[in-house]
Order: C-alpha cells, then structure tokens, then sequence
C-alpha cells in the first residue's frame, strides 16, 4: 500500500499541526505557572512583612488557599469548555 504525494503531504500537515499545539499548550502552561509562581513569592514577601502571630498566618493561608481554589476551579473550567467545543 503506498500513499500518495498528496496524502503524505497531508499527514505531514496534521503531524505539524498537532506539534504546534502540543508546544503552544505547554507555553501556556509555562506561563500560567510562572504567574503563579510569582504571585506565591509576592504572598510569601507580604507574609513576612506583616503577619507575625499565628492568627494572621492562619488568615493568610486560608486566604492563599481560597486564591489558589479559585484558580484551579477557572482552569478546570477553561478545559472543560476546550473540550466541549
């Protein structure tokens, strides 16, 4: 069975095509978890700043767990949306 020119050519295509999306998902990627990485240092700074006492540590957890709750629910939502479209 051998195929023909335009078939290769056809497969090569969807093979690209499929590389590029693969490497443009993993920028995404990339750049949503330097955001997150950033914005973790930045919560971290302003912990040692201000918080001392064990109640404000507390708050600052909770309010870095709901922060990070809320991202992980808008991605998961995005993906599902991906899919469904």
């Amino acid at each position: 069975m051998e195929l023909s020119a335009t078939a290769v050519n056809v497969l090569l295509m969807l093979t690209n095509a499929v590389l590029t999306g693969v490497v443009g998902f993993q920028v995404y990627l990339f750049k949503q978890i330097s955001a997150a990485r950033r914005e973790h240092l930045e919560f971290r700074i302003e912990v040692a700043e201000r918080y001392v006492k064990t109640e404000h540590i507390d708050k600052a957890l909770e309010k870095l767990e709901e922060r990070f709750d809320k991202r992980l629910d808008d991605f998961i939502n995005n993906l599902k949306q991906r899919n469904r479209a």
